[in-house]
């Protein structure tokens, strides 16, 4: 499975409606479907424990100063650690987390503000190693 595939999968087409800021990122978390690909309805606290359980999402955006001297603004020597549309790993608990319902299915896109340096890492490849739910 390759990034696309994953997002298409993964991540819905959804507008938060909200812009971080500062050095924080939006990063919006795997969505965790109504239903498993065999047509079983999950449990809602299954699908709460999922949500509350993912750490893999897709970046968003970024504030103003994210990834940046927070005194000069310039970047850090070591760069941006992660550009918008990546898909990244974060902390499993923190950051401010809301919903927002996914047009035309009883889903709902899980977006959550967070440091930006609590990305720990972005997924090159190996995108079929996340796609599992619990």
């Amino acid at each position: 499975m390759n990034k696309d595939e994953y997002v298409a999968a993964h991540f819905p087409n959804v507008e938060p409606g909200v812009i971080p800021c500062g050095p924080n990122v939006l990063v919006q978390l795997r969505t965790i479907k109504e239903t498993t690909k065999g047509g079983i309805i999950l449990a809602d606290a299954t699908k709460e424990f999922n949500n509350g359980n993912t750490q893999i999402g897709r970046l968003i955006r970024n504030g103003a100063i994210a990834f940046r001297n927070r005194d000069t603004g310039e970047l850090w020597r070591e760069g941006v650690w992660a550009k918008e549309g990546d898909v990244v790993i974060m902390p499993r608990w923190g950051g401010f987390r809301f919903e927002v319902p996914v047009p035309g299915t009883h889903d709902k896109a899980v977006f959550c503000i967070f440091a930006d340096h609590n990305i720990q890492m972005t997924v090159a490849e190996g995108f079929e190693n996340f796609d599992e739910i619990l």
